[in-house]
């Protein structure tokens, strides 16, 4: 249900709503902005995280994208598409990001990652669960780090903010058949190497 909620998030809000806070930012209402962000920051990090796959890189570049946008909203011109127009900077930003350290090793960091999506917070006391459970992240993130910057994005946002394949599309660009055919494909990729790597444990 939780994710249900969250697939809904660009859905519910209006785009007047939106529209109307975007006006009210560009004449500096900083209350209004501060409503933008905590409207689109969650979207803003699995978007940052799809790319660099660490929680605090995201934060950061997520934090850098939201005060150019305050310092640009000026750009742009259609209000109601805020959250494609903030979540195309919190790409761009980690993109750039990468490519400057061009021998980056990604390493899926899901501590950030449950953090991030607001996972079950119960701890276990019991360390060979908490092995296992750690075992079993990195050879998922393993997985996802073999899948390229299109796709991988697509399936943080599916996956870990729930997002509908059209709601995806108007973050990336891509028309909803294509996040539902990159979608596929990755699915697909993710279940060979998983079961590989399952096999060879």
């Amino acid at each position: 249900m939780e994710a249900r909620n969250r697939q809904m998030t660009l859905t519910h809000e209006s785009s007047d709503s939106t529209e109307a806070l975007v006006l009210r930012a560009r004449e500096k209402d900083a209350d209004a902005f501060a409503e933008l962000i905590g409207r689109y920051e969650r979207t803003a990090l699995a978007v940052g995280y799809s790319v660099l796959g660490n929680g605090e890189n995201a934060s950061d570049v997520v934090q850098e994208a939201f005060l150019r946008a305050w310092q640009r909203m000026s750009e742009l011109k259609e209000p109601a598409r805020f959250a494609t127009w903030i979540c195309g900077i919190v790409r761009n930003l980690a993109i750039d990001q990468c490519r400057r350290d061009k021998h980056r090793t990604l390493a899926i960091d899901f501590g950030g990652a449950n953090a991030l999506a607001a996972c079950d917070q119960r701890s276990s006391p019991d360390p060979l669960h908490e092995l296992s459970s750690r075992e079993q992240q990195e050879i998922i993130a393993k997985a996802l780090d073999s899948l390229d910057e299109i796709s991988r994005p697509i399936v943080v946002l599916r996956y870990y903010e729930g997002l509908s394949s059209k709601e995806i599309g108007q973050i990336l660009e891509l028309s909803p058949q294509a996040v539902d055919m990159r979608l596929s494909r990755a699915r697909q990729q993710l279940r060979e190497m998983l079961a590989g790597s399952n096999a060879g444990s």
